[in-house]
């Protein structure tokens, strides 16, 4: 199905969400939702389309990741013989998921307009988190491409890394539903709450988040990009001898 499956595997992942969350474990509906629209409400309303956005931005995260982790070691044969800027392989392969991911926002998009949710001018924002997440991404790759050429048993930590940020990033859930007291820190400790309250905010909520809270959403992924990169160009002096 080649690429089909970029976009059939958030939607069934959706689907097994929904049928825990909602048919098996269903919620109380917060009260006077019939005339109100608050945020309750509208994800009690949608949760389908509420958890493809987080889906979708941890989906590209995830296999960035796994991807970009692996570049040069699925490559060492090559990079033993030419010469070329190593970086390419690296960056080459989160862009690679990133063309994924656009693609993917189209059935989002579907899935926004059948909940009636529909899109607002704040839609223009998105490419600006698109291309900070994309930086953040890029930079991650570099840092793990080089990191387990050196530290080989890093791949099976990802493994067990990637679950438990998973469901310590507000995916399922909101974050003032289980870090109530400690949304800012969270933010700062974790920077995919913050490209995925983004997301949601954009998408699915419909109003742009504070100048501030964005200002630092972006700068992660600048920081990200600039020391991966920094980290890559410092320790990818001997990979020919390591590889």
């Amino acid at each position: 199905m080649g690429f089909v499956w970029s976009l059939a595997n958030p939607l069934m992942m959706m689907f097994v969400f929904y049928l825990v969350f909602v048919v098996l474990l269903p919620q109380t509906a917060p009260q006077n939702c019939d005339v109100a629209n608050t945020r309750e409400c509208r994800i009690y309303n949608s949760y389908t389309a509420f958890i493809l956005v987080g889906l979708m931005a941890w989906n590209f995260t995830a296999n960035s990741i796994s991807t970009g982790m692996m570049s040069l070691l699925s490559h060492a044969s090559m990079i033993k013989k030419v010469y070329f800027p190593r970086e390419t392989l690296a960056i080459a392969s989160v862009l690679a998921v990133f063309v994924n991911f656009l693609l993917s926002l189209i059935p989002l998009f579907l899935i926004i307009f059948i909940n009636g949710i529909g899109l607002t001018w704040y839609v223009l924002l998105l490419p600006v988190i698109l291309f900070f997440h994309l930086l953040f991404m890029c930079g991650l790759g570099l840092f793990l491409s080089v990191a387990v050429v050196y530290f080989r048993d890093l791949t099976h930590i990802m493994e067990v890394g990637l679950t438990a940020w998973f469901f310590l990033t507000p995916i399922l859930y909101t974050m003032d539903r289980v870090f109530p007291s400690a949304q800012q820190l969270v933010y700062w400790l974790n920077p995919m709450a913050s490209f995925i309250e983004s997301y949601r905010a954009i998408l699915f909520f419909h109003y742009s988040p504070e100048p501030l809270f964005t200002l630092r959403t972006c700068l992660t992924g600048v920081l990200s990009f600039v020391l991966g990169y920094y980290f890559f160009i410092k320790a990818s002096r001997s990979l020919g001898e390591v590889l």
